[in-house]
């Protein structure tokens, strides 16, 4: 807990996934969302085994490389091995309390598109996501969020979560250290990794769809494609 009056440390970004593999339409809004919400340090967090899907194509250090390569084109970024170094199915919350061990006196803000929102009730231990953690959602659609929460089954527990915890100003995420939600306004990009491995396996090009480093990464060692040796 940081003692009254004492300044909180600059805020941590914290994005993670599955990065199967990594590219601009996980990037591109984070940066966005990082420049309005004035974050510059992100930790990118590859998961081991993801706890919600079916298992990654590439491997657990395949992902992190990747994860490294993004770091060199945008230094924002730095990749965190946490969950990989677990070595077991992971949930977002495990990763949040070892981050806090680590950041005690800094504000984490986990950023996360608008279909992880309308889904967080069904986080593992999502209620306590709020104790350790701000989330940013970077918002893919063009819609206003009143109106898509209007139409989700969990209406009266979505409007009553951000009536408790969003905040206009995202200067309000530098001054707490956790449970605040805040709607970046980002813009859409319509990239998907399923795409871009059907993409490889055809031997289609994917220069303009993943960073320019992770794209030598991938062509390098020709993962995805066929006959290759994940």
């Amino acid at each position: 807990m940081v003692k009254f009056g004492k300044q909180l440390d600059t805020p941590l970004g914290i994005f993670g996934g599955t990065f199967d593999p990594i590219h601009n339409g996980h990037i591109f809004p984070i940066l966005e969302a990082a420049k309005i919400t004035n974050i510059n340090k992100i930790a990118l967090t590859p998961c081991y085994i993801p706890s919600h899907k079916n298992a990654a194509t590439a491997s657990s250090q395949q992902r992190l490389i990747m994860a490294q390569e993004v770091s060199k084109d945008y230094p924002i970024f730095y990749p965190e091995p946490l969950d990989i170094n677990r070595k077991k199915p992971t949930f977002s919350i495990d990763t949040l309390r070892e981050l806090r061990v680590k950041h005690p006196n800094t504000p984490l803000c986990f950023f996360i598109g608008s279909d992880s929102l309308f889904s967080i009730f069904k986080w593992h231990e999502w209620e306590a996501l709020f104790e350790l953690c701000h989330f940013i959602v970077c918002f893919r659609s063009g819609n206003v969020v009143d109106k898509l929460v209007s139409s989700h089954e969990n209406e009266v527990m979505l409007k009553n979560l951000l009536m408790q915890r969003q905040v206009e100003d995202p200067m309000n995420l530098h001054q707490k250290l956790a449970g605040h939600i805040y709607i970046a306004n980002t813009s859409p990009l319509n990239i998907s990794s399923s795409a871009i491995r059907t993409l490889l396996s055809n031997n289609q090009s994917i220069e303009n769809l993943v960073p320019a480093s992770v794209n030598q990464y991938l062509q390098q060692y020709k993962l995805y494609q066929q006959g290759s040796k994940l």
